[in-house]
């Protein structure tokens, strides 16, 4: 377990292991949905430095 975001809990330890792949579910909400709230899943595919696999 570990504190603070996240999405930046995922994007650190996605670095710390040297992973090829994450993958992450996504709940599917409109965009608008999605402005207001944010998105874990959107932050971790736009800032991965590997490829992102999101899953409904």
């Amino acid at each position: 377990m570990e504190e603070g975001s996240a999405a930046e809990q995922i994007l650190k330890t996605s670095e710390e292991e040297n992973m090829n792949i994450i993958v992450i579910g996504g709940s599917g909400k409109h965009r608008l949905e999605r402005f207001i709230l944010g998105s874990v899943a959107e932050k971790v595919v736009r800032d991965a430095k590997c490829p992102v696999l999101t899953v409904h």
